[in-house]
């Protein structure tokens, strides 16, 4: 292989990685959002004491 074709190969890669990081953050971000929305929910819904 030629030296385009190895850095083309290596590019691929890493965008690859790079896309799965982000996909773990948002994911990680969306769930943690859910769990906010639902823990005021539940603390709107429950009686005060």
């Amino acid at each position: 292989m030629n030296s385009y074709q190895q850095s083309k190969k290596a590019r691929y890669i890493v965008s690859v990685v790079y896309l799965l990081i982000m996909a773990v953050v948002m994911g990680g971000t969306y769930l943690s959002q859910q769990q906010k929305e639902a823990a005021a929910k539940t603390a709107q819904s429950a009686p005060n004491q």
